[in-house]
């Protein structure tokens, strides 16, 4: 369940919305999805490159950077269910978003208990992903509904299946090599126990 959240499906999945919206004619509210997303991914980037070459985690709280997996998976899971079921009743919409947040808040539960990343950073992540989210679905809920046509569905599968297939790397080690450069440094920070330290080894996610 964890890989939902995963570059390698998260963004294919982000990739068929935009598709779906797209094919939609909807051009507009594909736009905006697109630049919200990629504004999340982004600030993922920059807290990671943060920690990584200047050490500007909160070790008080356990807070190294935001978590890549939880911010993903809770910006596109409720996102996907409402475009699923735009012709569907409003109370099937709804439903759809909140199946969408459980599963994202099942994911970040996971996170934590699994230790890939500390409650902060989770939380952190799963409140940005859902300002992503709802933030989108009430854009799109005060906008016309995508006017989508048979040959929609089997797009926006080929959409994901082209990126999946492509399967997206993690990034992690190019966020080291770009934190390296700014910062200047021989080696990133990262955290042992409650210490900071300089490690030979880039984060794990």
């Amino acid at each position: 369940m964890i890989d939902i959240g995963h570059t390698a499906v998260a963004l294919p999945l982000a990739a068929a919305i935009a598709a779906w919206l797209v094919m939609g004619r909807a051009w507009k509210m594909a736009l905006y999805w697109c630049l919200m997303f990629v504004a999340g991914l982004s600030l993922v980037a920059l807290s990671k490159i943060a920690f990584l070459g200047w050490d500007a985690g909160m070790e008080s709280i356990g807070f190294k950077a935001l978590s890549g997996h939880a911010l993903c998976a809770t910006a596109v899971m409720p996102v996907l269910f409402f475009v699923m079921l735009q012709n569907a009743p409003a109370s099937w919409r709804r439903a759809g978003v909140l199946f969408g947040i459980w599963v994202s808040a099942s994911l970040a539960v996971l996170l934590v208990h699994f230790k890939y990343h500390t409650a902060s950073e989770v939380f952190a992540s799963f409140i940005l992903g859902s300002l992503i989210s709802l933030g989108y679905i009430r854009i799109a809920m005060m906008s016309p509904a995508p006017r989508v046509s048979w040959w929609t569905i089997p797009l926006c599968i080929g959409a994901f299946v082209l990126l999946f297939i492509l399967k997206p790397s993690s990034i992690n080690h190019r966020l080291v090599d770009v934190a390296l450069y700014l910062s200047g440094r021989d080696r990133p920070y990262q955290w042992t126990g409650k210490l900071i330290c300089e490690a030979q080894v880039p984060l794990k996610r």
